[in-house]
């Protein structure tokens, strides 16, 4: 019995080190993934979500150029 329950935990781990991967690689919260992703059970609808959600990581690099070109009050 304990080898399932470390089984588990390694399985779930492991689930929730990719959701952190991809949420990194695809410019998403990555906090707010992991933590999704450390619920058993509801990981795997995190990670399967993470793998079709678009990459949007030109859209944050963009935002950031046009905020650094702003110019700021006096």
């Amino acid at each position: 019995m304990m080898q399932l329950i470390v089984l588990l935990l390694a399985v779930n781990l492991g689930i929730t080190y990719q959701c952190y991967r991809y949420a990194n690689i695809k410019g998403y919260p990555a906090v707010t993934f992991t933590c999704l992703g450390l619920i058993p059970y509801f990981n795997l609808v995190v990670w399967v979500y993470l793998l079709f959600l678009p990459d949007i990581t030109p859209f944050n690099k963009q935002f950031e150029y046009e905020g650094h070109n702003e110019k700021q009050p006096l």
